[in-house]
Formats: C-alpha cells, structure tokens, sequence
C-alpha cells in the first residue's frame, strides 16, 4: 500500500459503517457519483438498508486499496 492510498483510508470516518458520501469525501470527491457507479457495477460491495446504500469499513478499504495509483516508472523523475 502506497502513502496514498493510506492518507485516503485515513480519511475514512473511524466508524464501522459508511456512506457512499463518507467514502467519496475520503476521496476528495464532490459527488458520490463514481462511488454509486463502482457500487452498481460491483466493484464496491454495499448492502442496501431503506434504498440507501450501506458500506462496511472493510469494504471501503479493500476498494481503496484495490484502486491504489500505481505511477510508471518512467514517469516519476
């Protein structure tokens, strides 16, 4: 795991179940629209409680972490 991906988990609220908001903020995003996308297509696993969705933690960190940055060698100079 990358510094950055661990500044993002560090964004993450220290709770045990989080929004699609929660996770885009921790992101830095200002929609919840590619969270919803990644939880439609299946890349982020969320259960839905009264129409909304509900991540575990772990999930979020599992999905961050499996859309870590990876830089080209080439590219850093």
């Amino acid at each position: 795991m990358n510094a950055t991906t661990q500044v993002i988990i560090d964004q993450l609220p220290k709770k045990p179940l989080l929004s699609p908001a929660d996770v885009a903020a921790a992101y830095g995003l200002a929609t919840t629209n590619p969270i919803l996308a990644d939880i439609k297509v299946g890349k982020l696993a969320a259960n839905t409680i009264n129409g909304k969705y509900i991540i575990s933690r772990s999930a979020a960190e599992a999905y961050i972490a499996a859309n870590e940055y990876q830089p080209d060698e080439g590219s850093i100079k």
